[in-house]
C-alpha cells in the first residue's frame, strides 16, 4: 500500500517541475508574454496552498482509499485536460485541477505514514518518503526537456495522465478498503472562498501589472484580495476551530522563521521559472540543455537535507542560516549579471552553488521555527507554515516575472529585443536578490536564540519541553586537554561513571567512561598462539596492570574515549529517548539543544516519571469512581482493602 502511496505522490511531484521547460513552447504556441504563462507554475502552487488547510478536514471524513483514488483522478482529469489544451486558458483549468488533486496527496501520505509505522521507525519512513520527494524535483526538468524537444508539452501531460491511471488501478487492489468515516470535523465554507478570492486575486493583480502595465482592473483585483484576505485572518482568529490556526503567528520567532521561509520560497520558484525562459527563449538552447542545467542544483539540495539536518544538531541554526541566507543574496545578486554570451557551463555552477545555499536555509529556518512552539500548536504551525510559503512561492513568483516583463517593454525603445529581455531578467533577479538580502537581515538579527537564552527568559519554566522538565541539568563535561588522570578525579568527586568530552566552542566531540578506562586496562600486550603459553604468563598480570595504569593516567583522554556522541534533542518525545538508550545499549544519554549540551536523562529519570504519572492518574481515575460510587448510593457497600489500590495493570 505504502509503495503505491508514494509512487503516486512521485508522479504529482514530478509534475511540478516539468512544465518550467515548457513555458518557452507554450509562449510561442499561444502567442503570450512570461507573466501570462507564469500562471501554469503560480497557479499550481496557490491551488496547492489552498488545498493543505482543507486536507486536514477530509483525511478526517474520508478513508484513504477513496481519499486517494479520488484525488489521483481528479489529477489525471487536470493531466489530460492540459494535454489536450486547444487554448492556454484550457491549459490553465488543466494545471488547476490537477493542483486540487496534487495538493491533497502528499499531506494525507504523510498522515498515513505518521499513523502506519510506530515511533521508533517514523525516522526511517519518513527519511524515505523525503528521498522520493526529493528524487522527482531533480528529474522532472531534464525529462522535461527530452521529452519537450522529442515530442511536445502535450505528449507530457498525457504521459503524466497514463502514469496516474495506471497508479489508479493498482491502487484499487492495493489499498485496503476501509469502513466509511465518521467524523465531527467541520468544514468553514467560507473561510474557503475568503482565502481563495484573496490569494486569487492578489497573484491575478500582481501578475496583470507584469502584461499590462498599472491598470485599473489590476489595481481592484489586488485590492479585492488584500480586503478578502483581512476577512479571513480576522475570521480566523474568531473561530474556535479555524481553517488555518494563524493565532501561531503572534510567536515571534515562529514568526520571523516563516517569513524568512517565504522570502526563500518566492526566490527559489521564480528563478525555476526565469532560467528556462533565459535558456531557451532568450540564448537559443533546447529545452533539455534547460533541464540539465537545472539538475545538479535540484540534486545537491535533494542530498544536502539529511545532511544539513546534522549540521543543524551539531552547530544550531543561526551559522547554517546566516551562510545560507547572505550566500543565496550573493548568487542571486549575481543572477543579475548575465549577458548573451553567458555560458552553460558558468549558469549550471552558479544555480548549483545557489541551490546548495538554499540547502542550509530551508530545513534549519523551518526547525528553528517550529522549536518555538508548544506540542500542541506544532500541528497547526506546520499547516500555517506550508500553506505561507507555497503563496509566497506563487507572489514571488508573479512578481519577479512581472518585473522581467516591465523592464524587458521599457528597454525595448532603446535598444534591441534579445538585450531588452536580458534586462528585464536580470532586473527580476536583482529584485529577488533584494528579497534574499532582506532574509539574511532578518536571519543576523533575530536568529541568535540559543538555549540558554531560552532558559534565561523563562524564568517560570512555562516553555519547557517534557524532557528538559525531567532530565539532570547539571552536566559534568570534560574539556579536550583533559588527561585520564583528571576525569577519575572528577569521576570520583562527582559520584558519575561517565562525561561528555566538550571542544573549545562547547560543542561535544566525544564520551569518556569508566567502560573506556576498563577496556584499556583489560588489553593485553602480546598475542598468544599456545593456550599453554597464555597460561603460563598469567602471573604476570598484576605487573602489567600496574604498568598499564602508571602508563595511562597521563594519557589524553581521547585517545580512549568513544570518538563522536550519541544524544537526543531537547524536543523529542520519551517514545524517541527510550528507543536511542535501548538500541545503544545505554544508562544515560545527553540532551542537546542547538549543538551544545543542555541535560542528561536517564533511565531512571524516564522510569520515575512514568511511574509518576501512572499513579496519579490512576489516583484521579479512583477519586472520580469513589465520587461516582458515593453519588449513587454504593457507600452503604463495604469495599475490600485490596481493591483501593493503584493497579499496575
Amino acid at each position: 500500500m505504502l509503495a503505491v502511496l508514494m509512487f503516486g505522490t512521485f508522479t504529482t511531484v514530478l509534475n511540478q517541475t516539468v512544465v518550467t521547460p515548457a513555458l518557452p513552447s507554450v509562449m510561442g504556441e499561444f502567442g503570450i508574454d512570461a507573466a501570462t504563462a507564469q500562471w501554469l507554475t503560480t497557479g499550481f502552487t496557490l491551488v496547492n496552498a489552498i488545498m493543505i488547510p482543507i486536507t486536514a478536514y477530509l483525511t478526517d471524513r474520508f478513508s484513504t482509499r477513496v481519499l486517494f483514488v479520488s484525488a489521483m483522478g481528479l489529477f489525471t482529469v487536470g493531466s489530460l485536460l492540459a494535454g489536450w489544451s486547444p487554448a492556454f486558458a484550457v491549459l490553465l483549468a488543466g494545471r488547476l485541477i490537477q493542483a486540487a488533486g496534487a495538493g491533497v496527496l502528499m499531506p494525507m501520505v504523510m498522515t498515513v505514514l505518521m499513523r502506519t509505522f510506530p515511533a521508533e521507525r517514523r525516522g526511517s519512513a519518513m527519511g524515505m518518503f523525503g528521498l522520493v520527494i526529493a528524487f522527482a524535483p531533480a528529474v522532472g526538468p531534464t525529462v522535461a526537456g527530452l521529452v519537450i524537444d522529442h515530442a511536445s508539452y502535450h505528449f507530457m501531460f498525457f504521459a503524466i495522465a497514463a502514469l496516474s491511471a495506471i497508479v489508479i488501478v493498482i491502487s484499487l487492489f492495493a489499498v485496503p478498503k476501509e469502513p466509511a468515516k465518521k467524523s465531527d470535523a467541520k468544514l468553514d465554507k467560507l473561510s474557503v472562498v475568503l482565502s481563495t478570492i484573496g490569494f486569487g486575486c492578489l497573484l491575478y493583480g500582481l501578475s496583470a501589472v507584469g502584461s499590462y502595465g498599472v491598470s485599473v482592473d489590476a489595481l481592484a483585483a489586488a485590492l479585492i484580495g488584500v480586503v478578502a484576505l483581512v476577512l479571513f485572518f480576522r475570521r480566523q482568529l474568531k473561530m474556535d476551530e479555524p481553517m488555518l490556526n494563524v493565532r501561531v503567528l503572534s510567536n515571534r520567532r515562529f514568526l520571523i522563521g516563516t517569513i524568512i521561509g517565504m522570502l526563500v520560497q518566492g526566490a527559489l520558484l521564480a528563478a525555476g521559472v526565469l532560467m528556462p525562459i533565459y535558456l531557451q527563449s532568450l540564448l537559443g538552447y533546447s529545452a533539455t540543455v534547460s533541464g540539465l542545467v537545472i539538475l545538479p542544483g535540484a540534486v545537491i539540495m535533494g542530498a544536502m537535507g539529511p545532511i544539513a539536518g546534522r549540521l543543524f544538531d551539531k552547530h544550531g541554526p543561526r551559522v547554517l542560516s546566516i551562510i545560507g541566507t547572505v550566500g543565496l543574496a550573493i548568487f542571486t545578486f549575481a543572477f543579475a549579471l548575465l549577458g548573451d554570451d553567458t555560458s552553460v557551463a558558468y549558469l549550471t555552477v552558479l544555480y548549483t552553488v545557489r541551490m546548495f545555499t538554499l540547502s542550509l536555509v530551508n530545513m534549519p529556518i523551518t526547525t528553528w521555527a517550529m522549536n518555538s512552539l508548544p506540542d500542541e500548536l506544532v500541528n497547526h504551525g506546520t499547516s500555517v507554515n506550508n500553506t505561507l510559503r507555497q503563496v509566497a512561492g506563487s507572489l514571488g513568483t508573479a512578481v519577479l516575472v512581472s518585473v522581467n516583463t516591465i523592464v524587458a517593454n521599457q528597454q525595448m525603445t532603446v535598444t534591441d529585443s534579445l538585450h531588452a529581455s536580458i534586462h528585464g531578467i536580470n532586473a527580476a533577479f536583482f529584485v529577488g536578490g533584494i528579497l534574499c538580502t532582506i532574509g539574511a537581515v532578518l536571519t543576523i538579527a533575530f536568529v541568535r536564540r540559543n538555549q540558554k537564552e531560552v532558559a534565561a527568559k523563562d524564568t517560570n519554566n512555562e516553555h519547557r519541553t517534557l524532557l528538559e522538565s525531567i532530565m539532570k541539568h547539571d552536566v559534568f563535561s570534560l574539556p579536550e586537554s583533559a588527561t585520564v588522570v583528571d576525569a577519575m578525579r572528577m569521576f570520583t568527586e562527582k559520584g558519575i561513571s561517565a562525561a561528555p568530552i566538550i571542544n573549545t566552542e562547547g560543542e561535544p566531540v566525544g564520551f569518556l567512561s569508566d567502560g573506556d578506562v576498563l577496556r584499556f586496562l583489560s588489553k593485553r600486550s602480546k598475542i598468544y598462539m599456545d593456550p599453554v603459553v597464555m597460561i603460563m604468563q598469567t602471573g604476570q598480570d598484576d605487573q602489567d596492570f600496574n604498568q598499564k595504569l602508571a602508563h595511562l593516567v597521563h594519557r589524553n583522554i581521547c585517545e580512549i574515549a568513544t570518538k563522536g556522541i550519541i544524544g537526543v534533542d531537547v524536543h523529542s518525545s520519551l517514545p524517541e529517548v527510550c528507543r536511542v538508550l535501548a538500541e545503544n545499549h545505554l544508562k544515560k544519554v545527553p540532551v542537546l539543544s542547538d549543538g551544545h549540551i543542555v541535560g542528561v536523562i536517564n533511565r531512571s529519570d524516564i522510569t520515575q516519571y512514568s511511574m509518576k504519572m501512572y499513579l496519579e492518574h490512576e489516583g484521579k481515575q479512583a477519586l472520580q469512581q469513589s465520587g461516582a460510587a458515593n453519588a449513587s448510593g454504593s457507600h452503604d457497600r463495604t469495599v475490600p482493602a485490596e481493591q483501593t489500590m493503584f493497579p499496575l495493570r
